[in-house]
C-alpha cells in the first residue's frame, strides 16, 4: 500500500543531505537529513512487519532479510562498479586505500572508518569516495537486530497461544515498549559516553545513533501504513489547517537546523539530532493523516524523486567529488552532480532493480553491448583497486615528516642518541626529506634560503612551539631557525590538546618567553575559548604568535575563527598573528590535495618559516605580557 505524501519526507531528507554535500556553506547542518532517513526507515520496516503479521499470522525472518538485502545491496554494488573507473580522473590521493574502502562499503562497516577519522565530510584530509555509505552500516545493523527481535517475539507469543487479532495486539504493545526502551537506552548511552573531543564516535557508532530507527518504530505501532477503521474515520475529519500547521512548523525548524547547524557544535549531536528525529516522527503522522484527507494523487515528480532517493544518495557523493574537481563554480557543480546522480539512479531503479525483484528486466539489459560494456567497467574497476596506492601523498608526507622530526630530536641529544640516529638515518634515506640537492641530507647541514633571519634577542631567549600536523611537516625545517626551541607537534592535535600542553608547561615553569601556536585545522566547538584561556594563563613577559589555520575545504568555520585571531593584536600588544591563511589561500594549489598540508614541499615550508620569523621579530619589539 503506497501512502501519498510520504515522498515529501524522503525528498526532505535527500535535499538536506545534498545541500550539505554540495553547498556546505549554505547548509552546514544539512547532515540532519540522514536522521530523517533513519526515522522513516524504522517506521517503514516496522509497519511492513505488522502488515505481514496481520496477513499471514507469522513473520518469516529469512524472507525479511532477503527483501532488505535485495533493496540495499544491488544498487550499492552497481554504484561502486560504475563509479570506480571515473576515479582515474581524480588525483591519486582519492584512490588511496581504495580496495579497503570498497570492502568496507559492501561489508557495511564504513562507519568504523568515520569513527577512526574523527572528522566531518568537509574536514577530511582527502575525501573518501564511499565514506557516505556509513549510513548503510547503521541501517544494516538495525535491520539485522530488529528483525531478529521481532521474529523471536512472534515465535514466543505464538508459543504462548496467541493468534489472530490477539497476537497482533499483543505484539504491537510489546514492540511499542521495546522501541521506547531502545530509544531511551540509545539516547542515555549517547549522553553518558559523549566526548566533545571525539564527536565522531557519538555520531557514527550504532549504539549512540540508533534512537532515530526506534523512534520511527514507535510511530509505526501507533500510526502504521495500515490503520484501523476507527483511525481512518478520525483522520477523515482531521482539519487540514492542523495538518498544514503541524507539518509546516517541523519542516521550517528542520530547514533552520540545516542552515544554522554545525557538525562541530556539541549541541548538534546531543540535542539537534534528537529534535530532528522527533520532528520527523511528527511529519510521518501528519502525512499519514493527509493521505486519508486527500483523494488526488501526489505529483508524479515527487513519486519519482522518492523512488530514486536511495540510489541518488548512493551516487551523489562520488559523482560530486569527480565533477567538483573539474568545475570550480560550486552552484554549477552541484546542479551537474544532481543531474548525473538522478540519471544514473533512474536507470538503476527503473531498469536494473526490477530484475532483482523477479520482474522482467528492461530490454537494454538483455543486449550484448550492455554485457560487454559491463565487463569492461568491471575489469577497469578491479584494475583501479589493485593499482591504488596504500597511502595518499598527504599521509606519506606526514609520515616522512614525523620521521624527520624524530631525526632532528635525536641529533640534538648528543652522543647518547647517535646509535638511534644512525638507524633512523637509514630509514630517512628513503624519504623525500633526504635530498642532497636541496642541501639538507642530514640534520646537521640542513639549511634553507631564509629571507628573514631571527633576531639574537629571540635566539638568546626560550621558545616554545605547539602545533598540529601542519607544524609536524615544518619541524625538520624549523630546527634551522630555532634550533633550541621546545617543540610539541603531533598529527591530530586541536586547540583543546594545545591548551592542555600549554597549561602543563606553565605549571612546570618550562613555557618559553616566545610561544608559537599553530593549530585549528582540527576544528573544535570552543577554539576561541581555548585561545582566551591561553592568553589569560600566559606568564608575565610572554610573547605569543598565533598562526591562522587554513583548510581549503572547511573555510566557513575557519574564516570566522581567523577573524577572531586577527583581532587579538589590537587588544594585546604582546600578541602577533602570522596570517598563513590569507597568504596561502590565493595559491592553495601549492598544498597537497587535502588543501591543508605541505609537508615535504620545501618552497612552501620556506614561505611558512619566513612568515613565522617575521612575526617573531615583530612580537619581540613588545615588552611581553604585563
Amino acid at each position: 500500500m503506497k501512502i501519498k505524501w510520504f515522498s515529501l519526507i524522503r525528498i526532505l531528507g535527500l535535499v538536506t543531505v545534498l545541500g550539505y554535500h554540495f553547498f556546505v556553506k549554505s547548509f552546514p547542518g544539512g547532515f540532519i537529513g540522514v536522521d530523517i532517513f533513519f526515522v522513516f526507515s524504522g517506521y517503514l520496516i516496522t509497519s511492513l512487519f505488522f502488515i505481514e503479521l496481520e496477513k499471514s499470522g507469522s513473520f518469516t525472518l529469512l524472507t525479511y532479510y532477503k527483501r532488505r538485502f535485495i533493496r540495499i545491496f544491488p544498487p550499492l554494488v552497481i554504484m561502486i562498479v560504475t563509479t570506480l573507473p571515473f576515479t582515474l580522473l581524480l588525483p591519486s590521493d582519492f584512490r588511496a586505500n581504495l580496495a579497503k574502502q570498497v570492502a568496507a562499503a559492501i561489508g557495511f562497516v564504513t562507519n568504523r572508518f568515520e569513527i577512526q577519522s574523527g572528522l566531518s565530510y568537509e574536514a577530511q584530509q582527502t575525501p573518501q569516495l564511499y565514506i557516505h555509505t556509513w549510513t548503510l552500516s547503521l541501517e544494516f545493523l538495525f535491520y539485522l537486530i530488529w528483525g531478529a527481535l521481532l521474529f523471536i517475539l512472534v515465535f514466543w507469543l505464538k508459543k504462548q497461544g496467541y493468534t489472530g487479532k490477539k497476537l497482533l495486539g499483543q505484539t504491537r504493545f510489546i514492540v511499542f515498549v521495546l522501541a521506547v526502551l531502545a530509544s531511551i537506552a540509545s539516547i542515555i548511552y549517547l549522553e553518558v559516553t559523549f566526548d566533545p573531543k571525539y564527536l565522531s564516535y557519538s555520531y557514527f557508532a550504532f549504539a549512540s545513533h540508533a534512537y532515530p530507527f526506534f523512534i520511527g518504530a514507535i510511530i509505526a505501532t501507533i500510526v502504521g501504513v495500515r490503520i484501523s477503521d476507527k483511525q481512518r474515520a478520525q483522520f477523515s475529519n482531521y482539519p487540514v489547517k492542523k495538518i498544514l500547521l503541524w507539518s509546516g512548523v517541523p519542516i521550517l525548524i528542520l530547514l533552520l537546523l540545516s542552515i544554522f547547524g554545525k557538525f562541530e557544535s556539541i549541541w548538534t549531536i546531543r540535542t539537534n539530532l534528537i529534535l530532528t528525529s522527533v520532528l520527523t516522527a511528527i511529519l510521518i503522522v501528519q502525512f499519514r493523516i493527509l493521505h486519508e484527507r486527500t483523494t488526488s494523487p501526489e505529483p508524479k515528480i515527487l513519486t519519482v524523486l522518492a523512488d530514486t532517493s536511495y540510489s541518488i544518495y548512493l551516487f551523489h557523493w562520488p559523482v560530486w567529488l569527480v565533477i567538483s574537481h573539474f568545475v570550480s563554480q560550486v552552484f554549477l557543480a552541484g546542479v551537474l552532480s544532481f543531474i548525473v546522480s538522478f540519471t544514473a539512479s533512474a536507470a538503476v531503479y527503473y531498469g536494473v532493480e526490477p530484475y532483482f525483484h523477479g520482474k522482467q528486466p528492461a530490454k537494454w539489459m538483455m543486449s550484448k553491448p550492455f554485457y560487454g560494456g559491463l565487463g569492461v567497467v568491471v575489469l577497469v574497476g578491479v584494475g583501479v583497486m589493485l593499482t591504488a596506492p596504500t597511502l595518499s601523498k598527504t599521509e606519506r608526507s606526514l609520515h616522512e615528516a614525523a620521521i624527520s622530526e624524530a631525526m632532528v630530536s635525536l641529533d640534538q641529544k648528543g652522543q647518547l642518541g647517535q646509535n638511534l640516529y644512525d638507524v633512523g638515518n637509514n630509514i630517512n634515506a628513503n624519504t623525500s626529506w633526504y635530498n642532497p640537492d636541496a642541501g639538507f641530507n642530514t640534520s646537521t647541514d640542513m639549511r634553507l634560503k631564509q629571507s628573514t633571519s631571527i633576531s639574537d634577542k629571540i635566539l638568546n631567549s626560550s621558545q616554545t612551539v605547539l602545533g598540529d600536523s601542519v607544524m609536524v611537516g615544518v619541524v625538520p625545517y624549523l630546527a634551522t631557525i630555532l634550533p633550541d626551541a621546545d617543540v610539541d607537534a603531533q598529527v591530530g592535535l586541536n586547540y583543546d590538546s594545545i591548551l592542555n600542553s600549554f597549561e602543563k608547561r606553565v605549571k612546570a615553569g618550562t613555557i618559553g618567553k616566545y610561544v608559537i601556536i599553530s593549530a585549528g585545522a582540527n576544528v573544535t566547538s570552543d577554539m576561541t575559548a581555548d585561545v582566551q584561556k591561553i592568553i589569560d594563563n600566559a606568564p608575565k613577559g610572554t610573547r605569543l604568535v598565533f598562526v591562522t589555520p587554513y583548510n581549503g575545504k572547511n573555510k566557513v568555520v575557519l574564516n570566522e575563527f581567523n577573524t577572531y585571531l586577527k583581532s587579538l593584536p589590537n587588544k594585546y600588544k604582546w600578541i602577533v598573528v602570522a596570517d598563513w591563511a590569507s597568504y596561502i589561500e590565493p595559491q592553495e594549489n601549492l598544498l597537497w590535495a587535502d588543501k591543508i598540508h605541505f609537508a615535504g614541499k620545501q618552497d612552501v615550508a620556506i614561505d611558512y618559516l619566513n612568515l613565522l620569523a617575521q612575526s617573531l621579530n615583530e612580537v619581540a619589539k613588545s615588552k611581553g605580557k604585563p
